[in-house]
């Protein structure tokens, strides 16, 4: 099993790097918008069936429409502006401004839009079983995982050392709680879960970002990328918690199957999608 998941990491690994390597080369970076909007829909869809299985009543193709809608919105900005590091309201108000103003708009509008279509849409006296769970989903999916894309305006290098802290963490902390963990982690939240492997996941993530700071020039120094990628690899661990919770509640062990021996989406993602936020921060301040 654990050959298993290492090699189809690895094919994963490869995978992306492909996709890196052609969407470099095409304007605006159109390429990384369909593939994080198509896996966070994925990854939504998925938050919602789990939430279903909890016994909520999640509305699903309207908050699937938003997020479709602002990654849409997102690349034309980053278009319009003729450079793909720029957010929607460019270098005059920052990055963390050009990137927190229009979200700080959007978030607003999604809780508008969902809210008022739950209350005409469905039950009125069944809202809160629904409402929140379809608020949450979209938040928890789009709004962490759409920092990737002000990452990705910085250079494709820094997407893929966030990566690289955020998955080699959890390949260390797999690999060596699987062989040699004793001490439980999180043994309510993720009994799997050891302080063997996450000590060995911290190690893996900043040797990741390091690494790949090197092989991409991404600059700020060694110092910076060790801090990075330990602070990223906790952000990480949390990240596959909060998903092991949400699954856990639901009473669900994999959030799907769409992917052979790793699960679904959210398996994949879980560490990512909470790091990269973090990341974010950190690079842009």
């Amino acid at each position: 099993m654990v050959r298993k998941r290492v090699a189809l990491g690895l094919g994963v690994s490869a995978g992306f790097l492909l996709l890196a390597l052609l969407d470099s080369a095409l304007p605006g970076g159109p390429i990384f918008h369909i593939f994080v909007g198509l896996t966070l829909i994925g990854t939504l869809l998925e938050v919602y069936g789990l939430a279903e299985r909890h016994g909520e009543e999640p509305m699903k193709a309207l908050p699937a429409g938003l997020l479709v809608a602002f990654v849409a919105w997102d690349y034309a900005a980053r278009l319009a502006e003729g450079d793909p590091a720029q957010g929607p309201l460019g270098h005059e108000a920052g990055p963390m401004a050009s990137f927190y103003g229009p979200m700080g708009l959007a978030v607003a509008a999604s809780f508008l839009v969902i809210g008022v279509a739950h209350l005409l849409a469905r039950d009125p006296y069944r809202w809160l079983a629904g409402a929140p769970a379809s608020i949450f989903g979209l938040l928890y999916v789009w709004f962490f995982g759409s920092h990737f894309f002000p990452i990705r305006g910085m250079g494709m290098g820094y997407v893929l050392a966030v990566l690289a802290a955020s998955k080699m963490g959890d390949a260390g902390a797999y690999l060596v709680g699987t062989h040699w963990g004793h001490r439980r982690l999180a043994p309510r939240t993720s009994p799997n879960k050891t302080l063997e492997g996450a000590a060995a996941g911290l190690a893996a993530s900043v040797l990741g970002s390091v690494v790949f700071a090197l092989i991409f020039n991404l600059g700020r120094g060694i110092g910076f990328w060790v801090l990075f990628g330990l602070v990223v690899g906790i952000a990480a661990q949390l990240g596959d918690l909060v998903a092991s919770a949400i699954k856990r509640s639901a009473g669900a062990k994999d959030s799907g199957s769409l992917i052979p021996i790793l699960g679904g989406v959210l398996d994949v993602v879980d560490s990512p999608l909470l790091s990269a936020p973090v990341a974010y921060w950190l690079l842009a301040c």
